[in-house]
C-alpha cells in the first residue's frame, strides 16, 4: 500500500481537471525558475566567484551583498536546482549551465538569457494588446548590444560557412578575394574571411559603436592592414567595389520587404562579374526557435517578419543573381544560408 504522503500526492494531482497538463505546467514552471536563477546569478557575478568553492560569508563580502538572509535563500535555490552544490558552508558550481556561464563563452550565454527575459519577455507580456492594435515595441536601441552578443551563439557555424564561401571565391588574381561585410557587427566574420590568405576588404555598419569595436578587434587580430571599416548604410555600400564576396549576415529582417530587391541590386552592383552574395539568417519555418524569433521581430519597431527562401529567390533574380543556392546550417533549425551568384 502506498504511504499516506503518496496518497495525498496522487489525490492532489489526479483530482485536477486535467492532471497531465497540471503536471506538465508545474514542470515548466521549474524551468522558468532555473532561467531566472541563472540570469540573476550571472549578473550578480556569483558564478565567476565560484570558480573555486567558497563560503556564503566570503561570497557576501566579495559580491557586496547587503541582505544575507535573501542571499542564503538564493544560494539554497541554486542547490535545489542542481546548479550549485554545498558541502558544509562551502558552495561550488555543479550544473552544466552554471559552469558554462562561468566559462569562456559565458558572456554570450548571459546575453542569451538577457535577450530571452528582457526583450522576448517584454514582447510576450505586451503581446495581447499589440495583437489588438497597440503600438509595436521600440526595442532596438536598448537591446542592440545584447542581441549582437547573444547572436554569437551561432558564430562557429556561420564562421565556418563564411570561410567555405570565401575559399571558393575566384579572387582577383594572386592577391585573393575582396570581401564586403554589410553590417559587420564586431568584425568576427571579416576574421573568418581572412582565413584565406590574401583576402582583403571592407566592413560597414550603421552603428558607430560597432565600427569602433570592429576596428579595435581587427587591430588586435593583426588584420587592420587587410580590412577597412566605415560607418554607413548598406544601401550605399557599392561605390568602393568591386568585391568578390558580399556578406549579409543576420540582418535581412531589418529591411522592409518592399526595399529588399533594391538592396540586392545595390549589393549586386558592388560585386564583380561572377561574384557571390552570402546571406545568412533564420528564416520563416516550423521550428519553435525560428517561429519565436519571427514573432519577436514582427512585434518590434524597425524589424520585419522573417522571409522564406522562396520569397527571396525572385527578388535576388530581379537584382541580377542568376544562381541561388540554399544551404541548411543547423539540422532541425531554420538557420539557412543563401549563396547567390
Amino acid at each position: 500500500m502506498p504511504s499516506s504522503k503518496w496518497r495525498r500526492t496522487f489525490r492532489a494531482v489526479f483530482t485536477q481537471p486535467d492532471p497531465r497538463a497540471h503536471a506538465l505546467l508545474l514542470r515548466d514552471s521549474q524551468t522558468v525558475t532555473r532561467i531566472h536563477f541563472l540570469h540573476a546569478a550571472a549578473h550578480l557575478g556569483l558564478f565567476a566567484e565560484l570558480k573555486s568553492p567558497d563560503s556564503a560569508a566570503a561570497l557576501e563580502q566579495r559580491l557586496g551583498v547587503k541582505r544575507p538572509q535573501q542571499f542564503r535563500l538564493f544560494l539554497d535555490l541554486g542547490v535545489a536546482l542542481g546548479e550549485l552544490s554545498r558541502r558544509g558552508d562551502a558552495y561550488a558550481l555543479k550544473g552544466a549551465r552554471a559552469r558554462a556561464l562561468a566559462g569562456r563563452n559565458g558572456s554570450v550565454l548571459r546575453a542569451l538569457l538577457d535577450e530571452q527575459l528582457g526583450y522576448h519577455g517584454s514582447v510576450y507580456q505586451h503581446l495581447p494588446e499589440r495583437l489588438q492594435g497597440a503600438e509595436l515595441g521600440d526595442y532596438l536601441t536598448e537591446t542592440a548590444a545584447v542581441v549582437a552578443e547573444s547572436s554569437r551563439i551561432a558564430e562557429p557555424v556561420v564562421s565556418a560557412y563564411v570561410r567555405e564561401a570565401v575559399a571558393e571565391a575566384p579572387g582577383a588574381g594572386a592577391d585573393g578575394p575582396r570581401v564586403l561585410d554589410a553590417g559587420c557587427g564586431s568584425g568576427v566574420y571579416l576574421r573568418a574571411a581572412a582565413h584565406r590568405p590574401g583576402t582583403t576588404g571592407t566592413g560597414i555598419d550603421l552603428r558607430e559603436a560597432s565600427v569602433d569595436m570592429t576596428r579595435r578587434n581587427l587591430a588586435e587580430w593583426g588584420l587592420a592592414d587587410r580590412f577597412t571599416v566605415r560607418q554607413g548604410d548598406v544601401r550605399d555600400a557599392g561605390p568602393d567595389g568591386p568585391y568578390d564576396v558580399v556578406l549579409l549576415l543576420n540582418n535581412i529582417y531589418y529591411f522592409a520587404p518592399e526595399e529588399r530587391a533594391g538592396i540586392f541590386r545595390t549589393l549586386r552592383e558592388a560585386l564583380r562579374d561572377g561574384g557571390t552574395l552570402v546571406l545568412v539568417s533564420m528564416f520563416h519555418g516550423q521550428s519553435p526557435t525560428g517561429l519565436n524569433l519571427d514573432l519577436v521581430l514582427a512585434c518590434t519597431q524597425g524589424c520585419y517578419a522573417l522571409p522564406t527562401p522562396e520569397e527571396l529567390r525572385p527578388e535576388l533574380r530581379e537584382a541580377g543573381f542568376a544562381d541561388v543556392r540554399v544551404d541548411q546550417l543547423v539540422a532541425g533549425q531554420d538557420l539557412l544560408a543563401l549563396r547567390a551568384r
